[in-house]
């Protein structure tokens, strides 16, 4: 294989997209992972190889887990960066999916490990995924701000209610698979949600309305409607709850919008 991934089946893919879900600094409110999984759930996205973790991940930052019953040893499961594809029935885009953790070290050789997976498998274009923590409300659609490495793109960025990012500072590794997809000849998509500071756990809010974005951006056919009700729960369930420091905040969310990209 001329990658650094391991792949279990052979697979051929016409006009594929490939959409990233990582753990990690960039995964406010578990969006980043909680979107890729979604979609792989949603339209039976099958496992076809992984990128291996031991050049690319640290241990003692991001411990394996193990499953122990009555002293018996049932599991263990180090951090994964596992691959899925599907393919459409009606001859539009196939997808890869790569859900995983974002790598410790050597950030170069993991961006052109996937950089190298997309061009064997025929990827014209990558979306990343990113969350980050903001001052913003609940309330209000989630901010959601791209960046790409193909200024054609913009437009249509632009035209689906995306805002273009303007940031100065620290990164994820999404940005250096950014900066080298450039020599590549491969179209990459960055998109981020600003979500709630005073939100814990995932947030749905902000993943149904990055898979809506996607959805407009991609052509893929999803039904969001379970998502759609959960992110309503979920809101409804952020305003009854009675003091505290959540529903100060919340309030504080509604009466000013500053929103901080990270």
């Amino acid at each position: 294989m001329k990658t650094k991934a391991r792949i279990d089946k052979k697979i051929q893919l016409h006009n594929a997209i490939m959409i990233m879900g990582l753990e990690g600094w960039g995964n406010a409110g578990k969006v980043s992972t909680f979107t890729v999984k979604y979609i792989v759930d949603k339209i039976g996205a099958k496992r076809f190889g992984e990128i291996p973790p031991e050049r690319f991940h640290d241990y003692f930052m991001q411990r394996p887990l193990t499953s122990i019953e009555q002293g018996l040893m049932q599991s263990y499961i180090s951090p994964k960066n596992e691959l899925f594809y599907w393919r459409s029935k009606k001859g539009k885009n196939d997808l890869v999916l790569l859900l995983g953790f974002e790598p410790h070290h050597d950030w170069p050789g993991y961006a052109e490990a996937v950089l190298s997976l997309a061009k064997e498998f025929h990827v014209r274009r990558i979306y990343t995924i990113g969350g980050y923590l903001a001052d913003v409300s609940h309330m209000n659609e989630s901010l959601i701000t791209s960046s790409t490495n193909n200024k054609k793109i913009l437009t249509q960025l632009e035209k689906v209610g995306v805002e273009l990012t303007n940031y100065r500072g620290p990164t994820s590794v999404y940005s250096e698979i950014l900066w080298r997809s450039r020599k590549k000849k491969i179209d990459v998509v960055s998109l981020w949600v600003a979500v709630p500071i005073y939100v814990e756990g995932t947030y749905p809010k902000a993943a149904y309305d990055m898979l809506e974005k996607l959805v407009q951006l991609t052509n893929i056919v999803i039904d969001l409607s379970d998502l759609k009700k959960r992110a309503e729960t979920f809101e409804k369930e952020v305003v009854s709850r009675p003091g505290g420091m959540i529903s100060d905040l919340a309030r504080r969310g509604r009466e000013k919008d500053t929103t901080y990209i990270s």
